[in-house]
């Protein structure tokens, strides 16, 4: 359902003939093959001309496609098949092609190859006939998941200290983000109520979720990798309480879900069973490793920002 945000119709006054960046614009018709217009720009939008349609029409026909697949992959689980998935991942990237800066944000790249790791990852079905048994994921394709979820993550983090920013290296960036973002929620204003050290904090945890977390993405240890989907959640669900960023951070979501494994979800959804129990000495070097490791976060955490608790001012201090 994530894989066409744009509405079945797309408003005359953005890409029509007369709108601010005409969709026709982005299409030179200079005579050469559809083959080769294929090739130097990827969009079924060639087809309009042989179909008897023009640009925005076929803008509209295709977002209308792209609406109804998504639904029907939704409702019927048939159509959640690796070739309906590449037939959305072609049509978004038709629209993406003439979307010019409307559709050049990150979450439009990011849905782009979601989508193509999607193809990749679901079944095969319909050419199989609905007698042929559900084959599970190979271990390369849906690692593949989790390493654009890592690279998502890491890069998220770690790019707000190579920006040499002074308010995100000041831990202040949280003091004036939720006034001054693009389309604020009402829970916004109530989280920039809250005191300085709170934003602070919030920036260091920021911090930690992007940067220090995501490297337990690759861990064999299955609770680490629990810990580190929750922390994504968590991040990803307070983003969505204080701001709206189109559907980027619901995505993030579904690609946090290569952390979990069947045995988690069996439990959601109250079915799981429980692996058996080798005795403590089986158990013991995963959990002191587990430990070990919330260890290090709280000790890092501690000694790179300066946490400290100011008792006369009753609140937490901190520094990069």
């Amino acid at each position: 359902a994530l894989f066409e945000p744009l509405s079945p119709f797309l408003p005359p006054g953005l890409y029509g003939k007369d709108g601010i960046l005409p969709a026709r614009k982005m299409l030179r018709f200079t005579g050469k093959g559809f083959w080769e217009q294929l090739r130097d720009s990827p969009t079924l939008l060639w087809l309009g001309p042989h179909l008897g349609l023009d640009t925005e029409q076929g803008l509209e026909l295709l977002c209308l496609m792209g609406t109804l697949l998504s639904f029907g992959a939704l409702l019927l689980e048939p159509l959640r098949d690796s070739l309906v998935f590449l037939a959305l991942w072609g049509l978004y990237l038709s629209v993406y092609q003439v979307g010019q800066v409307f559709l050049y944000f990150q979450w439009d790249s990011l849905l782009l190859e979601t989508g193509f790791l999607a193809v990749l990852v679901a079944p095969l079905h319909l050419l199989r006939g609905p007698s042929s048994a559900w084959r599970a994921h190979d271990g390369v394709t849906f690692w593949l998941v989790r390493w654009l979820l890592f690279r998502l993550m890491f890069a998220s983090g770690v790019v707000k200290l190579t920006s040499r920013c002074p308010t995100w290296w000041g831990l202040t960036a949280l003091t004036y983000h939720y006034e001054t973002q693009c389309i604020p929620t009402p829970s916004a204003w109530f989280a920039h109520q809250m005191p300085i050290w709170f934003h602070k904090l919030s920036v260091v945890a920021t911090y930690v979720i992007e940067i220090a977390i995501p490297p337990l993405f690759f861990v064999p240890l299955q609770r680490l990798r629990l810990f580190a989907f929750y922390a994504q959640v968590l991040l990803q669900a307070l983003i969505i309480l204080t701001g709206n960023y189109n559907f980027f951070n619901l995505l993030t979501v579904v690609l946090s879900f290569s952390l979990l494994d069947d045995e988690h979800v069996g439990l959601w959804l109250g079915h799981g069973r429980k692996k058996a129990s080798g005795g403590w000495a089986w158990r013991l070097g995963p959990l002191l490793a587990e430990l070990a490791v919330y260890g290090l976060l709280v000790f890092w955490t501690s000694r790179y920002f300066g946490l400290s608790i100011n008792w006369e001012k009753k609140h937490l201090e901190s520094k990069t």
